[in-house]
C-alpha cells in the first residue's frame, strides 16, 4: 500500500537519520539525486502535525495554522532564494520543501521535551539555540549536496537558521 501511494519508508529513514547526523560523512543523503528524484513530503507532514499536536498538548495555543502558514512561506521564500542563488536549476519547490521539512526534527524533538519540562528556563532556551543550529546545519549540508558549491554553505545555513528559529520561537 505504502509503494502504491509512493511513500518510501526506507527514504524516510535515510532523510531522518541524515538530519539527525548533520556531521556525518558521505552518505545516500548527500547524492543530489537521492535528494531531488526521491522528494517526499509525508516525512515532513508528519513532523508538522507531530510539533502542532505537541504544542497542543503542552498547554499552549493551538497553532496548527501558524505552523502550516509558516511552513508555506518559508518554502517558498528558500525556493526563490536558492533559485537566485545558483546558476542551473537544481532545486524544485518539492525538493525544497521536502528538505526544510526534515530540517524540523530537532525542533520537533524540542517540543516532545517541552510537553515534559518548561522551555523558559535558561536550559530550555540553551537547548533551543541548540536544536535551531543542528537544522540549519543539516538543511544547509542536504542544500550544498544539491547545489555541489561548499562555499556558499554560509549563505544558505542563514535562512535556514532563521526558518528554524522562527518556529523554536514557537515552541519556547
Amino acid at each position: 500500500l505504502l509503494e502504491e501511494l509512493e511513500i518510501f519508508p526506507d527514504r524516510i529513514m535515510e532523510k531522518m537519520v541524515a538530519v539527525l547526523n548533520p556531521f556525518r560523512g558521505h552518505s545516500l543523503a548527500d547524492d543530489s539525486d537521492f535528494l531531488t528524484k526521491g522528494t517526499d513530503l509525508a516525512g515532513p507532514l508528519c513532523f508538522c502535525i507531530i510539533l502542532a499536536i505537541t504544542l497542543f498538548v503542552s498547554g499552549s495555543k493551538v497553532y496548527f495554522g501558524y505552523i502550516y502558514g509558516l511552513s508555506a512561506m518559508s518554502c517558498i521564500m528558500m525556493y526563490f532564494l536558492l533559485s537566485l542563488m545558483t546558476t542551473n536549476s537544481a532545486f524544485t519547490f518539492t525538493c525544497v520543501t521536502s528538505i526544510l521539512g526534515y530540517s524540523l526534527l530537532p525542533i520537533v524533538a524540542l517540543s516532545l521535551l517541552g510537553v515534559f519540562m518548561t522551555l523558559r528556563s535558561p536550559v530550555g532556551v540553551t537547548m533551543a539555540v541548540v536544536a535551531v543550529l543542528w537544522a540549519s546545519l543539516s538543511a544547509s549540508r542536504l542544500f550544498i549536496a544539491i547545489s555541489g558549491d561548499k562555499d556558499q554553505r554560509p549563505l544558505i545555513a542563514y535562512p535556514c537558521a532563521l526558518v528554524c528559529g522562527v518556529f523554536a520561537l514557537l515552541v519556547v
